[in-house]
């Protein structure tokens, strides 16, 4: 006989209601999934034609390059990269000669060079016995020039023995020749306030950044160097009438010096405080040393003394090195010269026996080169902000720029002990800019150009300026 089945369980029986229930879930969200598949699927076979966009009227529009058209003067020379574009190392020197100057040709200005003269290596200085600047000096309305529209941050005077040659570096790149020795008709127009074709000034524009620094050689006066703030060093080489860029610096170059007894042998400044000495005969650094942690302002060397050398800096110290002791790359200086604010020069004496040191703040620092521990400060008042004490023709005299006039100072050294104190002022009614800068001939005793923001006022030999100037009979 069967068995009948047992009958389930509470848990059986749920089970199965559960398993049942599921089923059907899962058989409704299948049908949801198939209606939204068909729906996308129909959706993507269904094709939408592309609107045609109108067709232009007139020819279509083609650039200039197409059309093999050549860009206008006046855009290409707006453009960044013709401004950017460095230079070649080489270029002639009329090729950067400003014809919009006060002359037509540079010819002139070579001329004048190649025939000036120059005395031999170790030739002597002028004679300045008995000689008072603040009474015999005179300044002539024929010996005022505006050599640029921006300011003059630099300017030395040629050392030709026979000859006054100016040279002055602008913050926009141009070098400017002034040549004080012109044909006297030449410098008559300019005396009777008459704007004459020729007037003995020569405009050069070699650089493209502020002009730093230049210098000539006394054995070598043809061939002047140049440094800028854009870090190039360049060589004007006036017998071969070329420009030639030399050296090019990984910082600002804010100062240039030659060594005295090597006229092939550059010192320059950069402005992180290296010092750099350039051989041109190899083309090359051969030595250079950090000195400062700040840019170098100013390079001089002891007249005396070649193995001395004072740099002026940024960071508010001037110091004195020997090369001789010299370590690369960081060597320790002979004297600090500390001032509040940054220094803008460091001079010697025409002997070498005294150091004079200029602070952006007008605080002059007078220090003796023989004893260290002699030193003294004083302050001058000089609307200019780059103004720069200089020296004479003697140790015993400091020019110092005024308002409108030549302050100058003596220097007295007594019982181990410097003191300084008012000598003379040295005034005209033809200076109308504060004199900043000063560059005093070195072989002509009484030939001062003093160098203001846009002008230089050339002071000469009150008998000089008498011969000079034509006389007119009846």
């Amino acid at each position: 006989m069967a068995e009948t089945p047992a009958a389930p369980t509470e848990y059986e029986r749920r089970r199965q209601e559960n398993i049942l229930r599921n089923k059907a879930i899962l058989a409704e969200l299948r049908r949801d999934a198939a209606d939204v598949s068909d729906l996308f699927a129909a959706a993507r076979r269904k094709k939408h034609p592309r609107a045609t966009p109108p067709a232009p009227a007139g020819p279509p529009r083609r650039s200039g390059r197409a059309r093999l058209q050549p860009p206008p003067p006046s855009s290409a020379a707006a453009l960044p990269s013709a401004r950017l574009k460095p230079r070649a190392a080489h270029f002639p020197i009329p090729d950067v000669f400003v014809a919009k100057a006060v002359t037509d040709a540079s010819a002139p200005l070579t001329s004048a060079i190649l025939a000036a003269s120059w005395p031999p290596e170790g030739g002597a200085r002028a004679d300045d016995a008995g000689f008072e600047p603040g009474e015999e000096l005179v300044l002539r309305p024929g010996n005022v020039r505006k050599l640029a529209k921006t300011v003059i941050g630099v300017a030395r005077v040629l050392p030709l023995s026979d000859r006054t040659v100016v040279a002055a570096g602008t913050s926009q790149g141009h070098l400017v020749f002034w040549d004080a020795d012109g044909p006297v008709s030449e410098r008559l127009c300019q005396a009777l306030d008459t704007r004459g074709g020729a007037e003995g000034v020569f405009m050069y524009h070699p650089h493209t950044g502020s002009v730093g620094g230049i210098t000539a050689h006394p054995c070598a006066p043809r061939k002047i160097y140049s440094c800028t703030h854009d870090g190039d060093v360049c060589l004007m080489d006036v017998e071969k009438e070329i420009f030639n860029t030399i050296y090019l610096c990984d910082y600002p170059a804010f100062s240039l010096c030659q060594a005295p007894g090597n006229a092939t042998c550059l010192y320059f400044g950069e402005g992180n405080g290296l010092l750099k000495a350039f051989d041109e005969r190899v083309g090359q650094v051969s030595s250079k040393w950090l000195l400062h942690r700040d840019c170098i302002s100013s390079i001089d060397f002891n007249p005396e003394n070649p193995n001395m050398i004072a740099t002026s800096s940024l960071d508010n110290t001037a110091c004195l090195w020997d090369l001789r002791n010299m370590k690369v790359p960081k060597s320790e200086s002979l004297k600090v010269v500390n001032h509040e604010h940054s220094v803008r020069s460091a001079y010697f004496s025409p002997s070498g026996g005294f150091l004079a040191t200029t602070s952006r703040r007008n605080t002059v620092g007078i220090l003796s080169v023989h004893n260290f521990n002699n030193s003294c400060f004083q302050q001058q008042s000089c609307p200019s902000t780059t103004f720069r004490a200089s020296w004479g023709w003697n140790d015993s005299e400091l020019l110092l720029g005024s308002e409108r006039d030549i302050q100058i100072t003596s220097i007295d050294l007594k019982d181990d002990s410097i003191s300084t104190s008012f000598k003379a002022r040295i005034q005209s009614e033809h200076m109308n800019e504060a004199p900043c800068l000063f560059a005093a001939h070195p072989y002509r005793l009484g030939h001062l150009a003093c160098v203001g923001r846009t002008k230089v006022f050339l002071w000469t030999l009150e008998q000089d300026a008498e011969e000079d100037m034509p006389h007119f009979t009846d």
